[in-house]
């Protein structure tokens, strides 16, 4: 009996000298987090780990080529209300794909150059539109003629191509109408006042 005590009385004894943390979890690899730590050493410990994180590997640039997948875009979209100026045209890519063309023209363009021409037409800003969405550009076609009030959402775009001619670079801006994108005739007789942006996005494209 008193041999069975005195294994009990050393069995106790060799547990109560382990080291545990202050939270009770002996041998846990939290314990660098528990209370008996400092602040100080806390940030500095952080600090360690953000660094180690940062020399870890080069950064990555930020792609935007669709090739290759977008990592960031940004923003770049375009929403105007204007007149058409050349009316939808369609075009067979290479890769059987259609594109719908067309132009709207709205304000924002000041010409300081001329001076005194009370007579003249107001200038007009010409955008060029890219309907990629084949649903929206067959819309486009049965729906939007010369001088048409239109409403257009898409994303500012700017097309890099040589010409086949010539083999020079030529840039052409675009505003492109994808599978997020929007167009909408805006019938005679709507006032602008009367129709809502929401309804304009909530159309059928």
């Amino acid at each position: 009996m008193g041999s069975l005590r005195r294994g009990i009385f050393n069995c106790m004894r060799g547990i109560s000298m382990q080291p545990s943390s202050s939270l009770g979890c002996r041998g846990s690899p939290l314990s660098k987090y528990s209370t008996s730590m400092s602040f100080d050493e806390f940030e500095k410990d952080k600090e360690d780990t953000i660094t180690d994180r940062k020399e870890s590997g080069p950064l990555e640039p930020q792609g935007v080529d669709p090739k290759k997948g977008w990592n960031f875009r940004g923003v770049h979209k375009a929403i105007i209300c204007g007149r058409v100026g050349q009316p939808p045209v369609q075009k067979i890519l290479r890769n059987g794909r259609t594109v719908t063309i067309f132009t709207v023209g709205t304000g924002g363009m000041y010409d300081q150059r001329i001076v005194g021409g009370a007579h003249l037409p107001r200038p007009a800003q010409w955008h060029r539109i890219t309907v990629h969405n084949e649903p929206v550009g067959a819309y486009a076609v049965q729906q939007l003629m010369k001088n048409s009030a239109v409403f257009v959402e898409g994303d500012i775009e700017t097309r890099v191509y040589n010409d086949s001619i010539t083999g020079q670079i030529k840039n052409i801006p675009e505003i492109c109408v994808r599978r997020d994108g929007k167009v909408r005739l805006i019938k005679t007789g709507d006032a602008a006042a009367n129709i809502s942006l929401n309804e304009l996005r909530e159309g059928l494209f």
